[in-house]
């Protein structure tokens, strides 16, 4: 599929199994996940959607949220009014064919529309992921800070919507 031709819903009790799978299979990427940590996650959500029951999906918190991670609060003492990729997982047989793109564009546009000043995420430094930096740098985001998450060190991202 083309950019911006995939159909998100927001993720549903019976995409849980699906998701928390997915989410386990990028743990190393995300963080660990129980089911019910992914309920908490999903009730303090700005934003979330899935694909095809589960075989992708994004989470987002706003500044409003009382997400307790300590890169969205990172965020939270630095900016007013955002929206923050809590995270993104997509299965093998959906890479490369433009969902990342299609969810940070439509996750830009409730952004945009709910009036919020920007999109955060943050990207694993060490150990790295470049292809997710290149990523955010290619989707138009800046490098706003770098920190420490538990045993990583990531770079902070800001988008001015």
């Amino acid at each position: 599929m083309q950019p911006g031709q995939w159909s998100f819903t927001p993720i549903k009790t019976s995409d849980l199994a699906a998701v928390h799978t997915l989410n386990k299979q990028y743990q190393h990427l995300l963080s660990p996940l129980t089911l019910e940590e992914l309920r908490i996650i999903l009730s303090q959500c700005f934003y979330h959607r899935c694909v095809e029951g589960g075989k992708a999906f994004i989470t987002a918190m706003d500044n409003q949220s009382e997400h307790d991670g300590e890169n969205f609060r990172w965020f939270k003492r630095r900016y007013d009014s955002f929206v923050y990729v809590d995270r993104i997982a997509i299965d093998k047989s959906h890479q490369r064919q433009g969902l990342a793109v299609s969810f940070y564009e439509d996750l830009e546009k409730e952004t945009r529309k709910s009036g919020r000043a920007y999109l955060c995420a943050e990207v694993d430094l060490l150990p790295p992921n470049q292809a997710s930096i290149d990523f955010h740098i290619a989707m138009g985001f800046a490098s706003v800070g770098t920190g420490r998450s538990k045993n990583k060190t990531v770079q902070y991202f800001a988008k001015a919507v």
